[in-house]
């Protein structure tokens, strides 16, 4: 998960963020920065983003603190990016959603217990299985779900 996020800011995504401090940057922060870049250019699939992003979050963290500390840490440089970008742009929003929808993170599945299968083949599994929504049947045939049942 890491390495493609890295590779994504390294490859010029986000310049903005690679500048903000000379620290690793933590997962919860790329996937942070990625996600308020897309909330300020109104990119249509950060709903699926965010879901597979949360699960990731969660999924990693040892314990419900970590997880916590993670989420509000990603909504906290969500936050800053996104007003960052709409101050001072390093990107078009063009640009920006072109690399977004691009994502390989968007060929991960997100299952019913929480379970995610990233697009490189691997599993992200939960601490504890939990009941997400499945896909609505009903749905219109244009949309597609980002969760699956097993």
């Amino acid at each position: 998960m890491k390495h493609f996020l890295c590779i994504l800011l390294i490859l010029g995504f986000c310049p903005i963020c690679l500048a903000q401090s000379g620290k690793e940057i933590t997962d919860a922060e790329q996937l942070g920065t990625v996600a308020g870049l897309a909330a300020a250019c109104k990119a249509q699939k950060l709903d699926d983003f965010e879901l597979i992003a949360s699960r990731i979050l969660a999924n990693q963290s040892e314990t419900d603190e970590a997880e916590l500390a993670n989420v509000r840490l990603y909504a906290s440089t969500k936050y800053s990016i996104l007003r960052r970008h709409k101050k001072n742009p390093q990107m078009t929003c063009a640009e920006i959603i072109d690399h977004f929808n691009k994502l390989p993170l968007f060929d991960s599945v997100v299952y019913a217990d929480g379970t995610v299968k990233l697009s490189d083949g691997t599993w992200s599994k939960p601490k504890r299985p939990l009941k997400l929504p499945t896909e609505n049947k009903d749905a219109p045939k244009n949309t597609r779900s980002a969760v699956r049942s097993h």
